[in-house]
């Protein structure tokens, strides 16, 4: 059976409702539970460790935090022991983040983050294999750095998050998968698996063995057209942002003329006066919405544009009837 995992959203109040969000993805056949990085949420590695306690089998993955945040070192700690206590069962996921939220708002320098990447998976895979690591250019320096335990996984994954070409190349370059972003439509994906597959034949490696996860953002609904009204807006605030808009509407198959327009609109009247410019198409593109049979025939699409593990991300009030409905059982 291919591979289907689940994804948590944010506003976890206790540790009984996470042990049970736990419980429902293992008993309903899913293969992986993920938690994804949003900042003054709740802390992903603390979820993490707690689920390991909580489930038996789950791989248990994080979608994703960056090389700013957390030392490399520290990073390297924190992957270790996750492995050690889940048993062999966590994945690592990284990304560049956003220099207004790591710089702007924690006053931490940004600098090139595409070298700050390269840099920390470098720097954890030596970790990882219990080398002694010293690096004394750039940011996160370190100075005869050994962990003293290791993870259970021989090589313990390291995905990295991607949206354009370049960061999707690089994810074939030094990756062992991907974790594509929420709300990208299937023609994106194709593009993005081959900029990937590409990438990785290009650099000696196997281009099948990259993962392609993708995280799929589910509406389970008997009335999509009434559900459609609700999400324009979230779109909006996804093409408002510079580049993302323009990469997510041209490779999936839309017009990126739009966007000058849209972000004038905002900038002038706010989100909602936007909002006319976001057609149904973009909704059903971007986000899985619908039955429990059309969900299901949108997850295949995705499976037929190159992804190979979807990841469910319901909101938390649906967590338990998407489980339950979308199950790998």
């Amino acid at each position: 059976m291919s591979p289907l995992g689940l994804v948590l959203y944010h506003g976890i109040d206790s540790g009984a409702e996470l042990r049970e969000y736990g419980r429902i993805a293992e008993d309903n056949g899913f293969d992986s539970l993920w938690v994804t990085e949003r900042y003054f949420h709740e802390e992903t590695f603390s979820l993490l460790g707690f689920l390991a306690a909580a489930t038996q089998r789950l791989t248990l993955g994080v979608g994703v935090v960056n090389p700013y945040t957390r030392n490399p070192a520290l990073l390297a700690m924190a992957s270790a022991t996750l492995d050690r206590i889940s048993g062999g069962r966590f994945v690592l996921g990284l990304g560049r983040s956003e220099k207004a939220v790591i710089q702007d708002k924690m006053g931490i320098p940004y600098g090139d983050s595409r070298a700050a990447l390269i840099k920390t998976v470098s720097q954890l895979r030596k970790l990882f294999a219990g080398e002694r690591v010293t690096t004394q250019e750039g940011c996160n320096k370190l100075q005869a750095v050994k962990l003293a335990t290791t993870p259970i996984q021989p090589q313990l994954p390291i995905y990295l998050a991607g949206i354009g070409t370049k960061g999707l190349r690089l994810v074939g370059e030094i990756a062992d998968g991907v974790v594509l972003n929420a709300y990208v439509p299937p023609a994106y994906v194709r593009y993005a698996v081959a900029e990937i597959r590409a990438a990785a034949a290009a650099a000696g490696r196997d281009p099948n063995a990259i993962d392609i996860a993708c995280m799929l953002v589910i509406r389970l609904t008997d009335d999509p057209a009434k559900m459609r009204a609700t999400l324009k807006q979230r779109i909006v605030r996804l093409f408002e942002e510079p580049y993302v808009g323009e990469i997510l509407l041209d490779k999936g198959g839309f017009d990126p003329s739009i966007l000058p327009r849209l972000r004038a609109i905002i900038k002038s009247d706010g989100e909602k006066a936007a909002v006319p410019l976001i057609t149904d198409a973009m909704v059903d593109a971007f986000y899985v919405v619908g039955s429990a049979t059309q969900c299901q025939e949108r997850i295949a699409e995705y499976r037929q544009a190159g992804v190979t593990t979807p990841l469910l991300l319901p909101r938390l009030e649906d967590y338990g009837a998407v489980a339950t409905t979308l199950n790998n059982a």
